[in-house]
């Protein structure tokens, strides 16, 4: 059971290069199942490139990435296996433009898992309903608003049941009026003790609903603790400047 364990993700030492260039330099996380950690900090400081690195869309250089006990830098991991447990939705939704709503949902868990149409349409009704967006089954990407799309790719995800859903930066390509109903299908997730870990510039978001906040800056992370702690009372100088700049942008 997820729930016994101490730890659902365990990053050790994890170190991440493009050529010369190393991204990450010895990250060092632990989450437990259920809790909601985000992470924040400046452009380039390796968020993004740490998420891809825990569902393996990007091969660390060094390290070790645990997920529920299996060490998955080691030769001969199940790459599918993997991210059908570790849900991602991006800046971009990423959404098939010339499938149905309806037909991106189903499209995974029937290829993928070879799960019947009617359990995958009956799971994909009741995600819809959750996101507020049932009327849309039918309806293609291009006919929604950026704030609905975001909330099918969400649905997308869930439907083959991750254990650990992946945010990154999920509403900075949203307009202001959108980011709400995608926060809000964010909260709600939490709210069901889904284990999150959201990179994001939403510092409400991360103060109201994170269990841990992370700051990461060149490739480390600098601080973490309780959105209290590190909002309230930052310890360390780079942590302090930067929420001092995009608290008062």
């Amino acid at each position: 059971m997820l729930k016994d364990m101490q730890f659902i993700i365990e990053i050790e030492d994890l170190r991440k290069r493009f050529g010369d260039n190393e991204v990450l330099k010895g990250v060092n996380l632990k989450v437990k199942p259920s809790e909601v950690v985000c992470i924040i900090g400046p452009s380039g400081s390796g968020k993004s490139t740490l998420l891809r690195c825990v569902n393996l869309l990007e091969k660390p250089s060094s390290g070790k990435i645990i997920l529920e006990g299996i060490d998955l830098t080691q030769p001969g991991v199940d790459i599918n296996k993997v991210r059908q447990k570790v849900g991602i939705v991006f800046q971009s939704y990423n959404l098939f433009p010339h499938l149905t709503v309806e037909q991106n949902l189903l499209l995974a868990p029937m290829r993928v898992q070879k799960r019947s149409r009617e359990e995958c349409l009956e799971k994909a009704e009741k995600l819809l309903r959750r996101m507020g967006l049932i009327e849309k089954m039918r309806a293609y990407p291009d006919q929604l608003s950026g704030g609905q799309q975001q909330r099918v790719a969400i649905a997308r995800a869930l439907m083959m049941d991750p254990d650990v859903m992946l945010f990154d930066e999920v509403t900075s390509a949203l307009d202001p009026e959108l980011v709400k109903e995608v926060l809000d299908a964010m909260k709600e997730l939490a709210a069901g003790g889904m284990t999150m870990l959201v990179v994001t510039h939403e510092m409400g978001f991360a103060r109201e609903v994170s269990d841990r906040v992370v700051f990461m800056d060149h490739g480390v992370i600098v601080e973490e603790g309780k959105p209290e702690e590190i909002f309230t009372a930052p310890k360390n100088r780079r942590t302090k400047e930067f929420l001092s700049r995009v608290l008062t942008a």
